[in-house]
């Protein structure tokens, strides 16, 4: 009997563990209903922002220098409720690097990195 309450209580707090990635969470908005973008910066560029912005919503999200740190890998989001595009910028302070505009739609979690001044995707989630 106490082993099987163990296991449940090792389930559910590992369920509740998994389920809690504030990162991918906006207020109001359930997981399928935001876009999700992680930029791998491979470049050594003095990057002054980084911004996301998607063509459905009048929100963008942006990182600023001094929150990207020594970050060598960013995640930014926004509400994307269906279909649309999305791009995402790098502004650095002698120029700005774009993607590509791309398909999107709520619950994607595409990956990109940064790498000889170009943008590109490497997984689309």
């Amino acid at each position: 009997m106490k082993n099987a309450f163990f296991k449940l209580l090792v389930l559910i707090s590992a369920t509740a563990l998994t389920a809690c990635n504030t990162d991918d969470k906006i207020e109001g908005f359930n997981s399928h209903e935001i876009l999700v973008v992680q930029l791998d910066l491979e470049d050594n560029l003095p990057i002054e922002k980084i911004t996301l912005r998607s063509s459905y919503s009048l929100f963008t999200d942006s990182i600023s220098r001094q929150e990207i740190g020594i970050k060598k890998s960013i995640k930014l989001k926004c509400p994307q409720i269906g279909e649309g595009t999305f791009s995402i910028c790098v502004f650095t302070n002698k120029d700005t690097i774009c993607s590509k505009e791309d398909y999107i739609e709520g619950g994607y979690r595409p990956r990109l990195k940064l790498k000889n001044n170009k943008i590109e995707t490497i997984e689309w989630n």
